[in-house]
C-alpha cells in the first residue's frame, strides 16, 4: 500500500462491469404478515405545547390547562378524519377514538426489557421499554403516544378525595383523580373503608368512577384513597425515528426503480408512567 492510497477519494456511483441486483424489502407483503402478530392501538400525535415558550427556563407551565404540565399535547395524527369517514391504503375504515384524539393502528412489539442491572446497561433500555414497528404509512414522532386497546395491566396509585360525586381522570400531575381510565377496579379504599365496584362506585363509560347513592358514599373532602385497577397500557416514543428506515430502489426490481421507499417504521416506546414528566 503506498501513501496515496491513504489519501481520502470521492466516490460517486456504482462501480463498473456487472452489478447484482439485490433483494428489496416488499412493505405490502410485510403488511400482510403483520397483521397476524400485531397488537391494536390507539395512536396521537405529539406536539410542543405553546407554554413552553418562556425566556427563563424554556421549562412548560406546571398549571397548563392544555398539556397538564407535561410539556406536549396529542391530537389526531391526520386531520382529515375529523372531517368524516376516511379509508386507510388498503380500503379499511379508519377507526378514531371517542374522543377524536386518535386513530387505530397495528404495532409489534419486541425486545421487551427488563433488565435491573442499571450500572450495566444505562439510558431509557433498563426497565419498562419496548421496541414497536408499524406499517410504513404510519410516521410516527417522537414523544407520539400509542395505548393499547386490548390489553390491560395492574396499575396503583393514591386519590386526594374532593367529596364530589365522580373521581375525574386528572393526568399525570394532579393526584385529584385518576392519571388512567380504569378499566376494571380490583380494590379501593380510605383509612378506614372499602369501597366495591357495583355496590359504592360505578366505572362510568368514560373510564372514571362515579359514587352510587345507595352505597357508602364518598369520604370526606381531604380523605385520600388507594387505588388498584386495570388500565389500557400507555406508551410513549422515545426516540426520533430516523430517516434510515428508508431505501433507495436502485435496480429496477420494482416498477418505480432510481426512488426512495419507505420501510416500516420501528420505534423505541416507554411506558408513559415510567417517563418523566
Amino acid at each position: 500500500m503506498s501513501q496515496r492510497d491513504l489519501i481520502p477519494k470521492i466516490v460517486t456511483g456504482l462501480p463498473g462491469g456487472k452489478v447484482k441486483p439485490r433483494a428489496d424489502f416488499k412493505p405490502h407483503e410485510f403488511d400482510q404478515l403483520l397483521t397476524t402478530k400485531s397488537y391494536r392501538m390507539w395512536w396521537s400525535r405529539a406536539a410542543i405545547c405553546p407554554c413552553q415558550n418562556n425566556d427563563q427556563t424554556e421549562q412548560a407551565d406546571p398549571n397548563c390547562a392544555l398539556c397538564r404540565g407535561r410539556g406536549y399535547f396529542y391530537y389526531m395524527p391526520d386531520l382529515a378524519v375529523k372531517d368524516g369517514a376516511v379509508v386507510d391504503a388498503y380500503g379499511n375504515a379508519v377507526e378514531v377514538n371517542a374522543d377524536n384524539s386518535a386513530v387505530g393502528i397495528l404495532a409489534i412489539k419486541s425486545s421487551l426489557t427488563a433488565d435491573v442491572q442499571v450500572f450495566e446497561k444505562f439510558g431509557e433500555w433498563v426497565f419498562g421499554t419496548t421496541r414497536a414497528t408499524v406499517q410504513w404509512q404510519n410516521r410516527l414522532g417522537y414523544r407520539d403516544r400509542l395505548v393499547e386497546r386490548d390489553s390491560v395491566m395492574l396499575w396503583n396509585q393514591v386519590i386526594n378525595c374532593d367529596g364530589g360525586p365522580l373521581i375525574k381522570i386528572m393526568g399525570a400531575l394532579s393526584k385529584a383523580g385518576l392519571r388512567y381510565p380504569c378499566v376494571e377496579l380490583i380494590y379501593f379504599r380510605s383509612l378506614t373503608q372499602e369501597y366495591r365496584d357495583g355496590r359504592d362506585v360505578a366505572i362510568t363509560a368514560d373510564g372514571e368512577l362515579e359514587w352510587l347513592a345507595d352505597g357508602a358514599g364518598p369520604p370526606a373532602a381531604g380523605s385520600r384513597l388507594s387505588l388498584a385497577c386495570l388500565i389500557h397500557p400507555v406508551w410513549i416514543v422515545m426516540e426520533h425515528v430516523h430517516s434510515i428506515r428508508d431505501t433507495l430502489v436502485a435496480f429496477k426490481t420494482t416498477s418505480k426503480a432510481d426512488e426512495f421507499q419507505r420501510l416500516p417504521v420501528q420505534a423505541m416506546l416507554k411506558l408513559d408512567f415510567l417517563v418523566e414528566p
